[in-house]
């Protein structure tokens, strides 16, 4: 895979000069692919520096702005005016964060989702402690968000994290959850920032992504303009120990494949608490991820992957 600086104009067929990495702010990074879904022209590259796999150049903050708030449900899930059939046909994809969260969900409880869409998921905490507690989401997309608050009496902010948080008060919550939100965001490491200043000493952050280690489709339709990052159970751990929290829990979990679906559990440090002392940060190898994802690819075609996802995701849909 050739290496490109983020010095080299010529390198990238994108109008967009290259970015640096998020994550490690490296400006050195190999092209892994040059299309996305739908043979759209997407760069995606990994990190020489960390190893993690993102869109580069991506969206500005400008862009994801317009695009979140106003075409992104259209495009991908051709449902700009939401229903009760699609609330329903929610519920279905947040009961396994649901489980994993069932635990924090204590009477009196106060909740933040961030990218909480028409509310599946927030509706489904709130009814975990019979309304004890405050349950607040983020949604750019005011039609999403407009049937989350007449529909479900959910308290949901129209806009994007970064939009909204001043309106919320620091160090206020208990749990904070971003469920398959953090890969469309620009920065996640300012994400995690946020989230550390919002949430109470001994909060707890729960993110879910789709996992690098096992995209669960072939690799042209994983990679695509609404996701930015593509994270390893590594490379997440590494934005937590970068940011500061605590990683109770990482983990692959399953999907509509087996481990598609990565699973952290992060927890905000006490004031008093001692800061572990850090040895070196977390990182994966450039080379054997690139291929890993070929190894990937071609295990998803020899072993008729795509057809054992649909009977698995049709079963799931029936449960």
């Amino acid at each position: 895979m050739p290496v490109i600086s983020v010095t080299d104009s010529t390198a990238n067929p994108c109008s967009q000069s290259p970015q640096v990495c998020d994550l490690c702010e490296s400006g050195d990074f190999q092209v892994f692919a040059l299309r996305g879904r739908h043979r759209m022209k997407l760069q995606t590259v990994i990190c020489q520096g960390c190893g993690l796999v993102y869109t580069n150049p991506r969206m500005s903050e400008q862009e994801n702005r317009e695009f979140y708030k106003n075409r992104y449900w259209g495009k991908f899930k051709n449902k700009t005016v939401p229903d009760e059939r699609f609330f329903r046909r929610r519920l279905p994809k947040i009961k396994p964060i649901l489980g994993q969260i069932r635990i924090y969900l204590r009477p009196g409880v106060s909740v933040l989702e961030i990218g909480c869409g028409v509310g599946a998921l927030l509706h489904s905490m709130r009814a975990t402690v019979a309304s004890d507690g405050t349950f607040i989401g983020i949604e750019p997309h005011q039609g999403h968000a407009q049937f989350a608050r007449e529909a479900k009496q959910l308290d949901v902010r129209t806009g994007l994290l970064n939009e909204i948080s001043h309106e919320l008060k620091p160090a206020s919550f208990d749990l904070v959850v971003m469920n398959h939100v953090l890969e469309h965001t620009p920065s996640p490491t300012e994400v995690f920032l946020t989230v550390k200043n919002l949430l109470k000493p001994r909060g707890v952050f729960v993110v879910e992504v789709p996992n690098i280690e096992a995209p669960g489709s072939r690799l042209s339709h994983f990679f695509h303009v609404a996701h930015h990052y593509a994270f390893s159970s590594r490379t997440l751990q590494r934005l937590a120990q970068k940011t500061g929290f605590h990683s109770n829990r990482v983990a692959a979990l399953d999907g509509d494949l087996p481990g598609t679906r990565l699973n952290a559990i992060f927890e905000k440090l006490a004031p008093t608490a001692p800061v572990p002392a850090l040895t070196k940060f977390l990182r994966d190898d450039p080379d054997e991820r690139a291929a890993a994802l070929l190894r990937y690819e071609r295990w998803y075609w020899l072993t008729a992957a795509s057809l054992r996802k649909k009977v698995t995701h049709w079963q799931r849909q029936r449960l």
